[in-house]
């Protein structure tokens, strides 16, 4: 229970109607997880607005309200703020008694590579006794089991409940991806991250920034605030993370696949289909590390997992093991082999420079041919789509088109914007359903060729119109090896 009048010591308001001595026991921005004795925040969203359910909230018992426009129910306390998204978190902050102060946090923004750098830095944190929690766009584990993630990071209501959870169960620090989305929402405001990493920039969510300044500017927002005792881990090889360098007042460290002043950069690797030795330069010398993982961008990824733990302290023994007892990541670079000789690849690629880097990293282990299934998202920037077809054409000696999640967009006009980058259409064939086209490509392939489908990694849905229908390529994978006697 926390009493209102409390927690308007701690926000700022415009005024306040009604009861300030009021309590409740729990905050909800949906009407529909009211109980009685809960404060009801109305949010202002893309779409919907909140406010327009605040009656909902009143008649399942919320008696306590945050809002923007000015309501009235009987026996009800209203309070009146200048932005309820920009002040959810630090509601839920105080709320929870500030769990996100109790934990090491570190967080992880980018376009590619969040997924994977969190999970190596989580297997790293927890060899090295720091009970590491885990949030990421595949699952979080809260301190009692891994769940499925609704989105890359939770709304900072539900952010904050996880943290508590954490604390409550014991644990120490937390790895999580910071979306672009979360970023601009506010949904980490306030949250002293111990450390920030910064992966690369490429083409992602113009349909929502509008420009790549503009999408660069809220990966920024990371960094905007940090003080000299945050670290920033920048990625030397992308040009935006001189940008960050320059204005940001955290600790820099830096690592790099070409650049020889950066603390952390690579030396050597050798790479085939089982995975890569990896030898990189760190402070106190050389790193010899083995991992499943493949490419050249995976090697970004495990230098970017080195750089942080490095800067937090952490021994190179439990760096070394973590990274090697990484074995699997869901739908990063998933591998299936055939008793026929295929390499199956599955991978959540979805931007040009995602497609172009595990293309490379297959193309890399020398495969007789490689076969490529993927589409695009509908309802999404449009302007990736030739660039994807391009690096598809690059690498691939077969390219099927097929459908990714169309939404409501016309399937065959997605194929088309992709077919817009592809100059060679002998390469081309286009299955739109699915299924179809991954069983194609699994047939067509033979001994030492590699199929990868791209697009929807971890993902075990199709979205078509306004449905989310069951879907996951691995169970089509997985059932084609033990049909067709291949597995």
């Amino acid at each position: 229970m926390m009493s209102l009048e409390a927690m308007l010591e701690k926000i700022p308001v415009l005024s306040v109607t009604g009861d300030r001595k009021i309590y409740f026991d729990d905050i909800q921005y949906d009407s529909r997880k009211i109980e009685p004795a809960a404060a009801f925040i109305a949010i202002r969203g893309f779409n919907v607005d909140g406010h327009r359910f605040a009656k909902s909230a009143y008649d399942n018992g919320a008696r306590v309200f945050f809002v923007e426009d000015k309501i009235q129910f009987p026996g009800a306390t209203v309070v009146q703020v200048s932005d309820t998204r920009a002040l959810l978190s630090e509601i839920s902050r105080v709320f929870f008694n500030y769990p996100d102060q109790k934990m090491k946090i570190v967080g992880i923004t980018g376009t590619n590579g969040k997924t994977t750098t969190a999970y190596l830095l989580y297997s790293i944190l927890k060899q090295a006794h720091w009970r590491p929690g885990l949030i990421t766009t595949v699952e979080f584990f809260d301190g009692e089991e891994f769940r499925r993630s609704e989105r890359t990071t939770p709304e900072s209501l539900d952010l904050i409940r996880l943290f508590s959870h954490m604390v409550n169960h014991r644990l120490k620090s937390v790895v999580m991806e910071v979306s672009s989305h979360a970023l601009s929402l506010h949904r980490v405001d306030g949250i002293p991250f111990v450390a920030g990493i910064f992966t690369n920039l490429g083409r992602d969510h113009l349909d929502f920034h509008r420009t790549m300044e503009e999408y660069f500017k809220a990966k920024y927002k990371l960094f905007e605030n940090f003080s000299e005792f945050q670290k920033a881990i920048l990625n030397l090889d992308d040009p935006y993370s001189l940008r960050i360098m320059k204005s940001t007042s955290g600790e820099v460290f830096t690592y790099s696949l070409s650049d020889k002043s950066a603390m952390v950069h690579h030396l050597s690797h050798f790479m085939d289909a089982k995975g890569m030795q990896v030898k990189i330069a760190v402070p106190s010398g050389e790193l010899d590390v083995q991992t499943s993982l493949l490419g050249e961008y995976n090697i970004y990824n495990i230098m970017a997992a080195v750089t942080t733990a490095l800067s937090l302290g952490i021994n190179e023994n439990f760096i070394i093991d973590g990274i090697n007892r990484v074995k699997n990541i869901p739908g990063r670079c998933e591998r299936y082999h055939s008793s026929s000789g295929t390499s199956i690849y599955l991978d959540y690629a979805h931007t040009p420079d995602a497609l172009k880097r595990i293309l490379q990293a297959i193309w890399g282990t020398r495969p007789k041919n490689l076969i490529v299934v993927f589409g695009a998202g509908g309802a999404r920037d449009k302007g990736k789509r030739p660039e994807m077809g391009k690096a598809a054409g690059e690498y691939a000696d077969i390219i099927i088109l097929t459908n990714d999640n169309p939404r409501n967009e016309d399937p065959d006009q997605i194929i088309a914007d992709i077919l817009a980058g592809i100059t060679d259409r002998d390469k081309i064939r286009i299955i739109p359903d699915r299924k179809e086209a991954i069983l194609t490509a699994l047939q067509l392939a033979g001994s030492k060729d590699s199929v990868l489908i791209a697009g929807k990694g971890h993902e075990n849905y199709q979205e078509i119109g306004e449905r989310r229908i069951p879907f996951d390529d691995h169970k089509i994978i997985e059932e084609f090896l033990k049909t067709s006697g291949k597995n």
